[in-house]
Order: structure tokens, then sequence, then C-alpha cells
């Protein structure tokens, strides 16, 4: 054998050493963004479980969200530049499914206020308690899993009005299944990297 068939082989292992090499610092860089895109999604969700004011919701979600818009272009960053497919995909799909969350919680700052109740008047002079249904639609469009209605309408069609609240509670719901779907498939990308 000559000096160039050994070499042709070698070539080749080392090829394949390099690509092995750099994979790993690459899908370890994506993990690593995703997990520090999904960690203000996460403190949304902490924010939310302990009941919040809009006084108390309002400053933490745009702390949140200008933590999570300086990690968002690093997170498709790293995405683009996989150069398997298949993790290609799935970085895109979670760096959705948090952008999405996000987008839910900054939103759902405007829909603070009752929920229904049988003692509370959804038309009382001076309160804004009611959100009419094409707003809803509106939504439902900008968030396709959202409910198809909230929980109860108040005027003579449920479908027209609904209470404030329970559009809140329809968009935190958003926001949390997005949220626990992009944790669940950063958890298996960090799976099947070891």
């Amino acid at each position: 054998m000559t000096s160039a068939q050994w070499n042709i082989p070698g070539s080749i292992l080392l090829a394949v050493a390099i690509s092995s090499c750099t994979s790993g610092p690459r899908r370890a860089d994506l993990i690593a963004s995703l997990r520090a895109s999904y960690a203000p999604v996460h403190e949304m969700e902490i924010v939310v479980s302990a009941g919040v004011t809009l006084n108390e919701y309002s400053p933490r979600v745009t702390d949140e969200l200008l933590k999570f818009k300086s990690t968002e272009d690093s997170c498709k960053e790293v995405a683009v530049n996989l150069s398997d497919a298949s993790l290609k995909s799935q970085a895109a799909q979670v760096c959705q499914h948090l952008s999405t969350a996000m987008d839910a919680y900054v939103v759902a700052k405007d829909y603070f206020g009752d929920t229904h109740e049988t003692d509370l008047d959804p038309f009382e002079p001076g309160k804004n308690n009611v959100v009419d249904g094409s707003t809803y639609e509106d939504l439902h469009a900008r968030f396709p899993s959202i409910q198809a209605s909230p929980s109860n309408g108040v005027a003579e069609s449920p479908s027209s009005t609904y209470w404030r609240g329970d559009v809140l509670q329809a968009l935190w719901k958003v926001a949390t299944q997005e949220g626990q779907t992009a944790k669940e498939m950063i958890d298996k990308l960090a799976q099947s990297e070891k």
C-alpha cells in the first residue's frame, strides 16, 4: 500500500473525530442557551402560582421579559448554527414555545380583573370587568391553544362577553402549557446528549 492509501482512511477517521468533538460543545451550547431562555418563563410560572396583584405582576413581567429578550437571540442563533437538521428543528420549536409563553405572560397583564362570580355585577359602573367576544377572538388567533372561550360568559349570549379574570387565567394557562412543553423538550435534548 502506498502512503496515499493509508492517508485516506486516516483522514476520514480524523474528520469523524473532529466532527464528534465539535458537535458536543455545540449541543451543550444549545442546551445552555435553551435553559437560559427558559429561566424567565419559569420565573413567571412561580410569580403566577404565588398569586399576585397587577401592581406586583406588571414590574415582574417587565423584568423577566428583559431577561428573556437578552437570551432569546442567543438561543435562536445557536439553533440556526447547528448542522444536525433534527436538532435544529427541535431547538426552533423550543424557542417558539418559550416565545409564545412569554408573549402570553406579557399580554395577560392587560386582563387583570374579576372572575365570574354570582354576587358580582359584570357591568358595575366604574369597573371594567368584561372583555367582548371580538377581543377574545383576537386572542384566540394570536394564541391558538387558548381555550375556545373562558369559563363563563356574562351576557345573554355566552360567547359575546367574558370576565376579565377568566381571560387572564386562560392566558396564564397557555403560558404555563407552552413553558412546560419547552421544558420537556429541553430535558429530552439534554438526556439524549448523554
